[in-house]
C-alpha cells in the first residue's frame, strides 16, 4: 500500500534532527509529506521542546491533534479543550537543594513551567537552548524567582562531572532521572520525572482517538525517543541516531539532511 492511501494511523514525529536541522531549518520535503498525511491520519509532534518553539511547526503542518512537549511532561491539544492536559513536574525544593549541593560544578541551569523560563544566570552558551520567543524569561536565584514545581531542569556543568551528578541522583534524589549530552565542551544534563515519557503521552493520544497500536508509526533520533519507538508498531530511527535508539527501531531511514522521513514514506510498502 502506498503511503498516500494510509488512513487512521497515528504518526509521531520528533522535531530536532528528525524533520528540523539547527534550531529552525525545516526539512521541507518531509514537511510536505507529513502535511499530506495529516489530512487522513493523526500526525503528532513529540518533542523535548516547549510549546512556544514548536507551535510554528504545528501550524505549518496544519495539525489538529494534541502535541507532546518536554518529552511528555506537557501534553495538550491547542485546538480541543476536551483533551485533558497533562503536566508532569519535579519537586521545586529538591531541585533547589540539588543545585546548592552541586554549586561547585554548576556552570548554569534553567527550568520551565509551561512557557515561562527560569534561568540561573545569563551566559551566551545557554541562550540558544531557551527558545525565548513567546516565553517570559526570569533570571536570578531560583529560590527567589521559581514559583512552583517545574517540568524538569537543564543543567550545564563542567566536563567530567557525569558521575558526580549521577551519584547524587542515585543517592539523594531518587525521584528524578538524569540524561546527558555535550555542547561546546560543556556537559548538559536533564533532570526529569520518571513518569515523563513520549510513549505514555502517545498511549493517551491513542486512547483519545481509539487508535490500535498496530496503526502507529514513530520517527526519532535521540535517546529520549527510545520509549516512543518501542511503543509504536513501525519504529523508524534516523540514520545518524543515538546508538541505543538504533537497537530498538524496526527500520532505519536516511538523515534529516536527506529528507529521511519523506524518503521512508515514499519507499516503504505499508
Amino acid at each position: 500500500m502506498n503511503y498516500k492511501d494510509l488512513k487512521g494511523y497515528l504518526i509521531a514525529v520528533d522535531l530536532d534532527n528528525t524533520i528540523i536541522t539547527g534550531f529552525d531549518t525545516r526539512d521541507q520535503k518531509s514537511f510536505e509529506v507529513l502535511k499530506e498525511l495529516a489530512k487522513n491520519n493523526y500526525v503528532v509532534i513529540a518533542t523535548g521542546r516547549p510549546w512556544r518553539s514548536s507551535c510554528y511547526f504545528y501550524r505549518d503542518l496544519e495539525l489538529k491533534t494534541p502535541i507532546i512537549n518536554y518529552n511528555g511532561a506537557y501534553v495538550h491539544h491547542p485546538l480541543d479543550s476536551s483533551f485533558e492536559e497533562t503536566m508532569i513536574s519535579i519537586e521545586k525544593e529538591k531541585l533547589l537543594t540539588f543545585l546548592k549541593d552541586n554549586d561547585n560544578i554548576l556552570v548554569n541551569a534553567f527550568c520551565e513551567i509551561k512557557d515561562d523560563i527560569y534561568l540561573l544566570r545569563e551566559t551566551n552558551v545557554i541562550l540558544p537552548y531557551l527558545h525565548q520567543d513567546g516565553g517570559i524569561l526570569h533570571i536570578g536565584n531560583f529560590e527567589k524567582i521559581l514559583p512552583a514545581n517545574p517540568n524538569g531542569a537543564i543543567l550545564f556543568t563542567n566536563p567530567g562531572s557525569e558521575k558526580i551528578l549521577q551519584d547524587y541522583v542515585d543517592n539523594k534524589y531518587k525521584e528524578v532521572l538524569l540524561r546527558h549530552w555535550f555542547t561546546n565542551d560543556t556537559l548538559v544534563s536533564e533532570l526529569y520525572n520518571p513518569l515523563t515519557s513520549k510513549a505514555e503521552a502517545l498511549k493517551k493520544i491513542c486512547d483519545f482517538y481509539n487508535i490500535d497500536k498496530e496503526k502507529t508509526i514513530a520517527f526519532g533520533d535521540g535517546h529520549n525517543d527510545i520509549e516512543m519507538l518501542e511503543f509504536c508498531k513501525i519504529a523508524v530511527a534516523m540514520q545518524d541516531s543515538h546508538p541505543d535508539l538504533l537497537k530498538v527501531c524496526t527500520h532505519v531511514t536516511s538523515s534529516v539532511l536527506d529528507s529521511g522521513v519523506a524518503n521512508f514514506f515514499k519507499n516503504h510498502n505499508f
